[in-house]
């Protein structure tokens, strides 16, 4: 989980927060949804996040599962869903200390937040989830297996 949230920082500090007018626009997206369950069960409460590999043009795309474990991509910065192309997918879920999800504005100060899934899904370096979206874009069904 550190080094995701390493990766985002500096994603985001090589990026830049303010506008910049030689700046590229961002790709055309195309529709990108699934389900992702555990053990069989529908995964509630999960970031999904394609990260592009290769030639793929764009940025992050991510999205939340809700109770049925379905989710919509949309890209950082951008529209919905996520250009055609090559991705490495990780997903995971925090949960406060008590086992209840994380609020949408995070764990807060002094809060506590726990990763749940296993490393091979919800670390950068380790997860061999991908996908390939088409130029029609598509749906992705992600079946993990581990503790829930």
């Amino acid at each position: 989980m550190l080094r995701i949230c390493l990766l985002m920082i500096l994603l985001g500090t090589a990026t830049g927060c303010g506008a910049n007018p030689e700046a590229k626009p961002l790709p055309a997206t195309v529709p990108v949804s699934g389900v992702v369950t555990l053990n069989g069960q529908p995964l509630s409460a999960a970031t999904v996040i394609f990260i592009p590999q290769g030639q793929t043009k764009g940025t992050e795309c991510q999205g939340m599962t809700d109770e049925s474990g379905g989710y919509r991509l949309t890209q950082q910065h951008g529209g919905e869903g996520a250009p055609p192309g090559d991705y490495k997918v990780v997903i995971n879920r925090l949960l406060r200390g008590d086992g209840t999800p994380l609020p949408p504005e995070g764990a807060g100060a002094g809060g506590i937040a726990v990763e749940t899934l296993p490393r091979q899904y919800s670390d950068i370096t380790a997860t061999k989830l991908t996908a390939v979206v088409s130029q029609a874009g598509g749906e992705f069904k992600f079946d993990l297996q581990g503790k829930k």
